[in-house]
């Protein structure tokens, strides 16, 4: 296998069903390699598998998702770049045909939802505080602009600066073309949705307290935006809501408690009456949470069924990702969609069908429908059956560690019993409530590259992982590197003693938390030959003032606040070890990182060669975003994965 293989998987995306369950929208996406960039089309297929599935629009060299289909099942309403540098809101007919372009809007548009009577589409939009010149030369001139900040939060990574606009909510009639700005509060106003008889809409609110960072809260108001009123208090940032049958609930997901965490895998799906406004988690008993998409994007409520007695949602499960349906009076739960693989994206026609994409261990996404009940699942698309028979990836196996904090769930890729014991790669995922488990990843496609070539690989949940429950989630809060350290090693150590892993020929890469833990590790260890540190923090204090979420992160992941606890966050800084490194260590980082800014990458390279023990190297990637590895620029990837295996492959040969 070689690195650029990852750029001929294609993807589902957004996935839609039709009121009656019949017809399936989804988008197909794909990389056109020559231009070094993303393409997307609209699909839309039956459900029952009578016609193959149909485009509704073109490849090009554009994009086209969020395909949601009328109730009325005649029209698609999608976003597409096709005529503009942002994405703006169409409609066409379902069966194809010639789409009407609804919007202009200077920052483009997200997801829209469907009125009841297939009349209305519903959606959120940035907009500027002060409109951008139209005409080019202005238009510069304007992009260059002081910037004149006013609080701390400021900016999002993968988005910019966020605060000279807000996300305010739209009612585009599909007839005529009109177009009306519902909200004007100086706030982000998103995740809206429809009541049941189209009268009144539901949507989440950012508080703007200086200090409530991330904190939202639930609103309703009549269709026309009127008479908005807060329905939810006290509860840990509520997003995606969705009325009940009935009209008197809004079910929706959030945290257990008023945390400004984003990445906390304990969201569960709650229910608040609208009139009272008294809110309950509905899973209080199941200790997994529901799996959200990254941000900006907005994850599809929790689905309810007819009668109102349940919702559905995706929850993550020991490394899986299963559909769940939970009772809303007494949270019992029901798998739907089980198995070893990960469910990505799930649409449904309530008492009728579900639609999901979902990969396994060898395709990282296709398209599924299945009854209601999860009976008679169908596969839908083909998109990766050829290239996954032909490059035959090696599956990792899970498998059960014994640590000093326990049993630690992992997934081993295990050369040929002739070519024993192997180089080993450990690599470290992100979060640190991200979880690696059954799903091919095309992010991290570097340890089946090195698997291919005779590598072991090592991929270890251990404390701090999500799809464990709350303990093992919250359990390295206040101990990064000191509590799952001798995790990671007593997973190495046992494939050692069983022959697996060349004790002399050991490797260790991650990103996000998984650099943090890489630049940690080889700061307290001098076992591994290379090392490979991915947009990493390490140096906590400076983390604090130029992270999108240094502001509350570090008083949350490790109980020390800045500037009070200024000793504890330099004890949990990487950058306090750096002279301890023998290894050698490669330093990659995206440069519009506004998660982990390119800083901490600078500085720890510049450490490192400042102490002069170790050969040391750094990649920067212009314009890559700290999610660059998973959608930044195609060649960046290709890139990234390719000196991962250059890079360990030079310091392990015998």
């Amino acid at each position: 296998m070689r690195p650029e293989d990852l750029l001929r998987f294609r993807s589902v995306a957004d996935v839609a069903c039709s009121a009656d369950g019949a017809t399936i929208a989804y988008t197909v996406s794909e990389i056109d390699a020559a231009a070094d960039e993303y393409v997307s089309s609209i699909w839309i297929a039956d459900a029952a598998g009578a016609q193959p599935p149909k485009r509704l629009t073109e490849v090009g060299k554009k994009k086209s998702g969020a395909p949601r289909i009328s109730p009325d099942g005649t029209l698609v309403a999608f976003i597409s770049d096709r005529e503009s540098e942002k994405p703006q809101l169409y409609v066409m007919p379902a069966s194809g045909g010639q789409a009407k372009r609804l919007t202009d809007l200077p920052l483009g548009v997200m997801p829209a939802s469907w009125s009841p009577d297939s009349k209305r589409l519903l959606f959120a939009a940035r907009i500027p505080n002060a409109p951008p010149p139209k005409d080019a030369e202005p238009r510069k001139r304007w992009e260059q602009r002081p910037r004149h900040v006013t609080r701390a939060q400021y900016k999002a990574d993968g988005q910019g600066y966020i605060f000279d606009s807000r996300a305010h909510i739209f009612i585009a009639d599909v007839s005529d073309g009109s177009l009306r700005q519902i909200t004007h509060v100086d706030v982000d106003d998103r995740a809206e949705c429809w009541s049941p008889d189209g009268r009144r809409i539901a949507w989440v609110r950012n508080r703007p307290g200086r200090g409530d960072y991330n904190q939202s809260d639930l609103y309703i108001a009549s269709a026309d935006g009127s008479s908005a009123r807060q329905v939810t208090s006290d509860v840990g940032r509520p997003i995606s809501p969705m009325w009940s049958p009935d009209g008197k609930w809004i079910a929706f997901y959030a945290l257990d408690e008023p945390t400004p965490w984003i990445g906390d895998p304990m969201v569960r799906p709650w229910v608040v009456n609208v009139e009272s406004g008294a809110a309950r988690c509905i899973t209080k008993g199941y200790d997994h949470g529901v799996v959200l998409l990254p941000p900006p994007a907005i994850t599809p409520g929790p689905a309810w069924s007819p009668d109102g007695r349940t919702v559905t949602a995706i929850f993550a499960v020991r490394g899986d990702a299963h559909v769940i349906r939970a009772n809303v009076s007494d949270g019992r739960v029901e798998t739907i969609v089980g198995g070893e693989r990960q469910v990505t994206y799930l649409a449904s026609a309530p008492g009728k069908r579900l639609a999901y994409s979902a990969g396994d261990p060898r395709d990282p996404s296709e398209l599924y429908v299945a009854d209601w009940d999860g009976r008679n699942e169908r596969r839908i698309t083909q998109l990766n059956d050829e290239l996954v028979r032909e490059l035959d990836a090696p599956i990792p196996t899970r498998r059960v560690f014994d640590t000093p904090n326990g049993k630690i769930e992992g997934w081993v890729i295990t050369p040929h019993a002739g070519h024993l014991p192997a180089p080993l790669i450990v690599e470290i995922h992100g979060g640190p409530a991200g979880f690696v488990g059954d799903l091919f990843s095309t992010s991290y496609f570097f340890k089946y590259v090195l698997a291919s070539r005779g590598w072991a690989v090592l991929s270890l949940n251990p404390t701090g992982s999500g799809s464990y429950g709350r303990a093992h989630a919250h359990g390295i809060r206040g101990r990064w590197g000191e509590h799952d350290l001798p995790e990671q090693m007593a997973a190495i150590d046992a494939l050692i003693s069983d022959g697996i892993a060349d004790p002399k020929r050991l490797a260790v890469a991650g990103y996000s938390y998984g650099g943090f833990m890489t630049s940690w590790t080889i700061g307290h260890t001098d076992r591994f030959k290379a090392a490979v540190v991915g947009a990493p923090v390490v140096d906590q204090i400076s983390f604090f003032g130029t992270s999108d979420i240094g502001l509350w992160f570090p008083a949350w992941e490790l109980n020390a606040e800045f500037p009070r606890d200024r000793a504890a966050l330099a004890k949990f800084s990487p950058l306090s070890y750096v002279e301890n490194v023998a290894t050698p260590t490669l330093v990659v980082h995206g440069e519009a990182d506004d998660r982990c800014p390119i800083g901490q990458g600078e500085q720890y390279f510049a450490s490192l060669v400042a102490c002069g023990k170790v050969p040391a190297e750094f990649v920067r990637y212009p314009g890559g975003s700290h999610l660059f590895i998973v959608n930044g620029r195609p060649s960046h990837r290709v890139d990234f994965n390719a000196r991962i295996v250059d890079w360990v492959t030079r310091f392990t040969a015998d």
